[in-house]
């Protein structure tokens, strides 16, 4: 088991800060994806997701380290004298209410994002018909002189 020293806290509480940048990156990117989705701004949201999932990848590259260094700690802090450190706990609180805002954001815009996609099925179904419609009138117009070349 890895001693906690005071370079261990201090990384810890770095990676912390880092993390809460980036999940604060993320937030910012899940609000400007809402209001793509509502914009039917489809091109720039293809695009956000990209930078989002660059966000996201940061954030998973810091969390293996990040998780061992959260055991040494939960372990010092069981340990005979060890006590909480209050740098570690705050930026644990901080992150913990970040990636909760971060989901049920996300769950919105995955709500918004279903809406439209029904809406969007519904048109393509309404354009099919339209175009079916329009294909049988078509069809029915090019018949339409051999009758009446027959009643003359």
């Amino acid at each position: 088991m890895m001693n906690f020293t005071a370079d261990v806290k201090n990384r810890l509480i770095n990676l912390r800060e880092t993390q809460l940048e980036l999940f604060a990156e993320v937030r910012d990117m899940t609000v400007l994806q809402s209001g793509l989705i509502e914009a039917d701004d489809i091109e720039a949201f293809e695009k956000s997701l990209e930078s989002r999932q660059g966000l996201i990848d940061k954030i998973d590259g810091l969390h293996q380290e990040s998780s061992v260094l959260m055991q040494s700690y939960t372990s010092f802090v069981k340990s005979k004298g060890g006590k909480k450190i209050s740098g570690i706990e705050s930026a644990n609180e901080k992150l913990k209410e970040i990636i909760t805002e971060c989901a049920r954001l996300n769950e919105q815009n995955m709500n918004s994002a279903k809406e439209k996609m029904d809406e969007y099925s519904k048109e393509s179904e309404k354009t099919r018909k339209s175009s079916e419609s329009i294909g049988l009138y078509i069809q029915g117009l090019s018949n339409a002189p051999e009758h009446f070349d027959k009643m003359s």
